[in-house]
């Protein structure tokens, strides 16, 4: 029974205890005795970024004023200090330290008057009074040195070493770190090791030595994990994955900050995890992943909101307005960075706000408001001049150069821009140089002078190698690629764009695989998440199972020893229990696979919300682009059609009115160009049709290629007159080209190719020359078109072969539907080939075709020209359906000369009368006949007569026309308008 009662007291003691532990809260009375260790417990506090610390530290200064304990007030107020430093609350903090100062010079303690110094020397730093901070930091070593506190020397290097930094003075700056890193190695400060290698990494971070700043990380990672400096590891691993984000490692530095984010979730520390998420931010906004950074700088806000920390809440609405400025949502970056500089303001972080309103001036910038551009430039100069801030004044300097260039200011630029330049040379912003000399590059280009601006550019390209900024690169050989290219130097221009060419697919790759390896690692994460989260939950369950297990066990042990109660009642308990625990397990394991599919639909609707959205999105961008283009369209046709139809019924009218064959000779002219124009416009709209529903055929034949030159030379000849354009200047370039060259394609279309592209030329050139050529190139043959017209706008280039697409500089003058070069390049296409052009705005264009050609000689077989020989149809009997009484007459004219005997009928019904009553040798047939269509009336003639020829006239130029031969029985089939020796040939064909 003892032993019994021994074991239930156990089991109630231990229970007791574990309540006890999840309900303790520490309590007690601030008195003098105990002032000490409350400002101990409020130090921990601080350095756990506990929120209680401050409140803490207030009302145990209160106490010692009141206790009248100078000492503990003055220690109190230094904690205070520190508190109000790290919240960004400087004023009170510069009180607060003060006081403590005072104290400590009264009782002349240097130690504590060092410490003090190097407080406020913290504070001016935070607030960017350099010099003020530097003073009071050199005060606080000349007394450390005085009491011979060599330990803390290392501070006051590292301090002053940051100051160094912040005045871009880099060399300086890395003496007093390799002498702070030399103390803390004699005294063995892990901490300040820590410390001093991440200030180094800092420092060649900013000069662009990336490599000394990734060892100088590492070393400080080595020594944290060594010694289990957790803090430092945190802070250490911030700063490593920065360095990767910038080198383009972006899965490296996510997870890097992952890794310290833990860390800091380890410690409790929120100053740690908002930097990391702000981290993670900008990685993801590097990824361009918007929404995500967004998300992860969010967090990092609230967290900074909650701790007070201004400095960093101002960054926070700084990288925020850098997102939205990416998103091009330009006003709402402006409020985040106005936000920014109130905070830094007031607080007098004055190198935050003059960043702040520079990345204003920046969203000016893209907006084309120059003049507010420029205002806010000046206000970030204004600071960075007043801060001595070197690299800021510089990166001024080269924005402001940037507005003087757009507005053509040349002289204004150079200037700033030298001025750039000498102040990157000065503190070694080889980057920096690297961005100005481009820019003088673009601006010598601008004002023609490519001798200098090749000179700047070559010397941008060769330092963005050095230091691997491959984004100024391409930029750089793009500008040299179109300065030998308007220089004619084609080689060196082909050279620098596949450089070009080269560096932007690298670019792209690299992107690509950071977003590959980005979502690979949110797939890994995320299953990592999901097998935690169900080990948890197995561990949970197995936990609670065994503190039931155990807990029935020892009430059996209980009912066993205390109440011996029979063994049939004590076995229908166990029966219950175990059936219970069954019940229980399978509940647990239905319910954890209803989470889990919760989960999996959630996060699947989640995505699929996503998606329709982005669907949506580019659904009503496409719809509303679609829209304006039909109004544009059909505002064009309506011109096209218009003008040209205007002049046909207008001198329709006046031949009518003239009895003088001079004005009726030239009525009639007029009237045969527009009809011309009304034709081709009509082609257009059918080729396009044609085109777009894959029934365009191409039909290809051997022919010469030099007389389709000559005819082309003709044709252009004509134009120009047509255009009052004689004095521009037209070459062709034939490149030793034999006259005998063949090629087998389709003659046609290549003509038709060729001809919109010279119509284009020619109506975009107002002076100067038009080069047209030819030239073999392996197994190709090229056609070239060279102008000095009015060019096409960058903006537009990407767009010009959509339909009814023009450039922006195409002026009412010019006029056009916006299909020639659309319908140019589906041709090339179907020909296997390949279109591309290069221009420049009021420079000119320069096109070139491509196309399959065989190097071995092609012959072809003589043709002899029917249009020439004269027509005889005497004794043939045609029978001609056609509605309309104009068409008719047209083909009666045009068969007069032929000594055919033509009949009209008007309507199907009255054609298959006239076809049951009459022989006819050929029934030419319009397929939009009334009461009976030009199909069904076919199929009866051929039902009564097999053997006669029918030739159905058509407007389309489809490939069911072949199936509709097949099913009707028309024999063959010409296309509407048509010319009268077109009419005879055919007619020809079908007699013979």
């Amino acid at each position: 029974m003892k032993n019994i009662l021994l074991l239930l007291f156990s089991l109630i003691t231990t229970f007791h205890v574990t309540a006890t532990v999840q309900s303790e809260r520490i309590d007690f009375t601030i008195k003098n005795a105990n002032l000490d260790r409350v400002i101990e417990i409020a130090q921990s506090y601080f350095n756990s970024n506990n929120a209680e610390a401050l409140k803490l530290s207030l009302q145990a200064a209160d106490k010692a004023l009141e206790f009248e304990n100078m000492k503990q007030y003055a220690i109190a107020n230094e904690l205070l200090g520190k508190i109000y430093l790290y919240q960004g609350e400087f004023k009170n903090a510069e009180t607060c330290i003060n006081i403590s100062l005072e104290y400590w010079k009264s009782m002349r303690d240097t130690l504590k008057m060092s410490f003090c110094y190097g407080y406020l020397g913290n504070l001016n730093y935070s607030t960017c009074n350099y010099d003020t901070a530097e003073l009071f930091y050199q005060k606080g070593f000349e007394l450390k040195k005085l009491t011979q506190d060599s330990i803390n020397f290392s501070f006051s290097y590292n301090a002053i070493g940051n100051i160094k930094l912040e005045n871009c003075r880099y060399d300086e700056a890395l003496k007093n770190y390799h002498k702070a890193l030399e103390l803390n190695i004699r005294f063995k400060n892990n901490s300040g090791i820590c410390y001093t290698h991440n200030a180094l990494g800092n420092a060649y971070f900013e000069i662009n030595d990336l490599e000394s700043s990734k060892k100088h990380f590492e070393k400080a990672l080595e020594i944290g994990k060594e010694n289990h400096l957790d803090k430092n590891i945190a802070y250490t691993l911030n700063h490593l994955a920065k360095l990767h984000n910038r080198l383009s490692n972006r899965i490296t530095a996510i997870d890097l900050y992952n890794e310290s984010l833990q860390i800091s979730k380890k410690l409790l520390s929120k100053n740690g995890i908002g930097l990391s998420y702000m981290g993670i931010g900008e990685v993801y906004q590097s990824l361009m992943q918007n929404d995500k950074a967004l998300e992860y700088l969010h967090k990092a806000l609230k967290l900074f909101e909650e701790l007070g920390s201004q400095k960093n809440i101002a960054n926070c609405y700084l990288n925020i307005g850098m997102v939205l400025y990416e998103m091009k949502d330009h006003t709402m970056a402006r409020e985040k960075f106005q936000k920014s500089i109130e905070i830094n303001e007031r607080i007098g972080y004055l190198k935050g706000s003059a960043d702040a309103y520079r990345k204003i001036g920046n969203t000016y910038y893209q907006e084309k408001n120059y003049p507010l551009s420029l205002a806010s430039y000046n206000k970030s100069l204004s600071i960075q001049r007043k801060i001595g801030n070197l690299k800021g004044i510089a990166s001024c300097y080269t924005n402001i150069g940037l507005i003087h260039v757009k507005r053509d200011s040349l002289a204004l630029a150079m200037d700033v821009f030298n001025k750039a330049i000498v102040i990157n040379m000065g503190i070694n912003n080889i980057g920096g140089v690297a961005s100005t000399y481009n820019n003088l590059g673009e601006l010598y280009k601008t004002k023609n002078n490519h001798k200098l601006a090749i000179q700047y550019l070559l010397k941008s390209f060769d330092i963005a190698s050095e230091i691997g900024r491959k984004t100024l690169m391409a930029e750089c050989v793009k500008n040299l690629s179109e300065i030998y290219s308007s220089d004619k130097n084609y080689k060196q221009s082909l050279h620098y764009y596949q450089l070009y060419f080269d560096l932007y697919n690298q670019m792209y790759n690299a992107q690509m695989e950071n977003r590959i390896g980005w979502i690979q690692m949110q797939n890994e994460r995320e299953k990592r998440v999901t097998l935690e989260k169900i080990f948890a939950n197995e561990k949970s369950i197995e936990k609670e199972k065994l503190n039931k297990q155990s807990l029935i066990n020892s009430f059996l042990i209980v009912i066993v020893v205390l109440i011996l109660l029979s063994t049939t009642l004590i076995y229908r308990l166990y029966l219950a229990v175990k059936k219970a625990n069954k019940k229980l397990t399978s509940e647990i394991t239905v319910r954890k696979k209803a989470e889990l599919q919760l989960e999996e639909n959630h996060r699947n609707l989640e995505n699929l919300v996503k998606i329709r959205t982005i669907e949506l999105i580019k659904a009503k961008e496409k719809a509303e682009q679609s829209d304006q283009l039909k109004s544009s369209f059909l505002a064009n046709m309506s011109h096209e059609i218009r003008t040209p139809m205007n002049a046909i019924i207008g001198f329709s009218k006046l031949l009518t009115m003239t009895n003088s064959s001079k004005k009726q000779n030239h009525y009639t002219s007029i009237i045969y160009e527009n009809g011309h124009i009304l034709l081709t416009l009509v082609n257009d709209i059918m080729d396009i049709s044609m085109i777009e529903s894959k029934q365009l055929k191409i039909k290809e034949s051997n022919f010469k290629v030099y007389p389709m030159l000559e005819e082309l030379k003709s044709i252009f000849d004509e134009l120009k007159y047509a255009d009052k354009k004689n004095h521009i200047e037209f070459t062709i370039h034939y490149n030793d080209i034999p006259k005998d060259l063949t090629i087998n394609s389709d003659r046609v279309r290549i003509k038709q190719i060729l001809i919109n592209l010279l119509r284009n030329a020619l109506k975009f050139t107002k002076s100067g020359h038009i080069d047209f050529g030819i030239e073999l190139i392996e197994n190709k043959i090229r056609f070239f078109i060279n102008d000095s017209g009015i060019g096409i706008p960058y903006e537009d280039q990407s767009l010009i072969y959509d339909r009814f697409r023009q450039a922006s500089n195409n002026s009412a003058e010019h006029g056009g539907t916006g299909l020639g070069l659309t319908i140019s390049k589906s041709l090339v296409e179907l020909l296997n080939g390949n279109i591309w052009f290069t221009s420049k705005p009021n420079v000119g264009s320069q096109f070139y075709v491509d196309l399959p050609f065989q190097s071995n000689p092609i012959k072809i077989s003589s043709e002899t020209s029917e249009d020439d020989k004269e027509t005889d149809f005497t004794g043939k009997k045609i029978l001609v359906a056609e509605d309309k009484k104009s068409n008719f007459l047209y083909i009666k004219e045009v068969l007069r000369k032929t000594n055919a005997e033509v009949t009209w009928t008007k309507d199907g019904a009255e054609t298959v009368e006239q076809f049951k009553l009459n022989h006819f040798d050929l029934v030419l047939m319009d397929i939009q006949l009334p009461k009976i269509d030009g199909y069904e009336v076919t199929k009866k003639i051929k039902l009564q007569n097999p053997h006669v020829p029918v030739i159905v006239q058509t407007e389309f130029n489809h490939q069911n026309e072949e199936q509709k031969r097949s099913e009707s029985g028309f024999d063959d089939f010409i296309i509407k308008p048509y010319t009268g020796s077109k009419l005879l040939r055919i007619i020809s064909q079908n007699l013979s």
